[in-house]
């Protein structure tokens, strides 16, 4: 079975002193169960709620020029443009240990979508931590991811409400809209791992979230059985999860 794991499930099952999530633990290192967490959520949710509104002022991007090339003749500057992950303050301390036990249980990280002003921080920069797949198999799964988060978007939610919260525009401290941003950025990584979770064809989402305080958002009633009937997602939460492997 291939589970993708929100926030809020992957960090209750490798905290410290949680006995009821030890079968999901034993499962994932017997390879009983595939685990996968979404990146957008240590790019997005991993920066700490009071910093948000200055952090998503605007987007930060790297543009390096890497020299001349000459091609049949002619001079072509070669450049590259992505992300700036140097401007990632990392993982809080405490979540990046729950990390490690995640990777060392044998979870690997899902790709996001590629946002190039979306830095990543220096604890999941290796390659080697993610779901390995062919050249053909990320074309693919990336078109597929895309057009999930186009719908998703057209819906209100994930990303959309980020956009509809003032992201990436400058604003003070104390704008009106800045709660909401703060909340907005939750959604955006949520959404995030609603596309990734199809695109990835993972069997199960677990997430204890239900949106009963967010109000409109993809796991609220609405958005998740609209996710069930149009993609096929099932859902579990970390009680459920555990219950289904007891069986």
């Amino acid at each position: 079975m291939r589970v993708s794991f929100d926030t809020n499930a992957w960090e209750t099952i490798f905290g410290l002193g949680d006995a009821k999530c030890a079968p999901i633990h034993a499962a994932l290192v017997d390879r009983r169960l595939e685990g996968f967490i979404c990146e957008s959520g240590f790019r997005i949710e991993a920066i700490r709620k009071r910093d948000r509104v200055s952090y998503f002022a605007r987007p930060y991007m790297d543009c390096q020029l890497h020299g001349i090339v000459t091609r049949n003749d002619r001079q072509y500057m070669h450049w590259s443009i992505g992300p700036a992950d140097d401007r990632h303050p990392g993982l809080p301390v405490e979540q990046a240990d729950k990390l490690q036990r995640a990777l060392r249980a044998g979870v690997r990280l899902m790709r996001g979508s590629s946002w190039m002003g979306l830095p990543a921080p220096k604890e999941i920069r290796d390659p080697s931590l993610f779901a390995p797949e062919t050249a053909e198999a990320a074309r693919k799964r990336e078109q597929l991811q895309l057009d999930v988060s186009t719908l998703i978007d057209r819906r209100g939610v994930g990303k959309a409400a980020f956009d509809a919260a003032g992201g990436w525009s400058e604003r003070v401290e104390d704008h009106p809209a800045a709660e909401r941003l703060r909340k907005a950025c939750a959604e955006w990584a949520d959404g995030e791992l609603a596309s990734a979770h199809i695109a990835y064809r993972n069997d199960v989402l677990c997430t204890n979230d239900f949106a009963r305080a967010a109000g409109k958002s993809i796991f609220d009633g609405k958005n998740r059985s609209w996710l069930t009937a149009e993609f096929g997602v099932v859902f579990r939460t970390v009680d459920e999860l555990v219950a289904e492997i007891a069986k």
